[in-house]
């Protein structure tokens, strides 16, 4: 399975946890299913990044090259430090709005990364 489809199956599960009120999990797979994507960006010109800062720093090069908008770039960015508290904040709530606008998001991102694929 490649990257583009692991982060379509996140996005899948993202969505089954939020029907069910999981709004925590829903936003950590909302933020990896814009993460496994953007990593298949990348791997189709065989350059494979290790860590989510790395993957950060190559769309920002991208968004500056006028390839990747700037509006899916700050998806990503806002949706890492959301997965940061999500994951590592065990006293933070968790809104079903923001839940839900990270699903969206990661819709969205993934068919901008779909279209440059």
């Amino acid at each position: 399975m490649d990257a583009l489809n692991v982060g379509k199956e996140n996005l899948i599960s993202s969505k089954l946890l939020f029907e069910k009120g999981q709004y925590r999990d829903s936003i950590t797979l909302s933020y990896y299913a814009m993460h496994s994507s953007a990593i298949a960006l990348f791997s189709k010109e065989d350059i494979f990044i290790k860590s989510h800062e790395g993957v950060l720093r190559k769309l920002s090069k991208c968004v500056k090259k006028g390839v990747f908008s700037r509006k899916c770039y700050g998806y990503i960015h806002d949706a890492r430090d959301i997965r940061n508290q999500s994951s590592y904040d065990f006293s933070a709530v968790f809104s079903r709005e923001l839940a839900e606008e990270l699903i969206s998001h990661a819709k969205e991102f993934i068919q901008e990364i779909e279209s440059l694929l």
